[in-house]
């Protein structure tokens, strides 16, 4: 069927789909994803995206609830539409990893990338867990 739709139950599936998203967009498109993000917008490139609850009203076919992420994979990357929801706190967590790792390639762009996490971690109310 093609409007057939798996949805991510387990945590660590749900990582490995966030891995293989940020993957997809290497460090080429990591600030521009950036970007968006913190102005609550989702951000795609080929068959995979991500998008925010924010984005979506109930009646919209991409509506998931009121909170959290979708990161999103298409055929022909995967059999079937996957759509792995993550809570913000998970995302943001995960996003500070990679922002880590391409800081650790592109120390220069600190400013710009903690900046925008600021904005991000901001705009949707996200805690930090120590």
């Amino acid at each position: 069927m093609d409007d057939e739709i798996y949805y991510v139950k387990d945590a660590q599936e749900k990582i490995e789909n966030m891995e293989a998203y940020y993957r997809t967009l290497g460090y080429g498109y990591f600030l521009e994803a950036l970007n968006e993000f913190k102005n609550g917008k989702g951000f795609g490139i080929g068959y995979t995206s991500c998008y925010f609850a924010t984005e979506c009203t109930p009646n919209d076919e991409e509506y998931f609830g009121d909170t959290g992420v979708n990161f999103t994979t298409t055929p022909p990357v995967t059999s079937t539409e996957v759509y792995s929801i993550v809570d913000y706190e998970m995302f943001f967590e995960y996003l500070l990893k990679v922002a880590q790792e391409y800081l650790s390639i592109y120390p220069q762009n600190k400013l710009i990338v903690v900046e925008n996490l600021t904005q991000i971690q901001k705009r949707f109310g996200i805690e930090i867990k120590k």
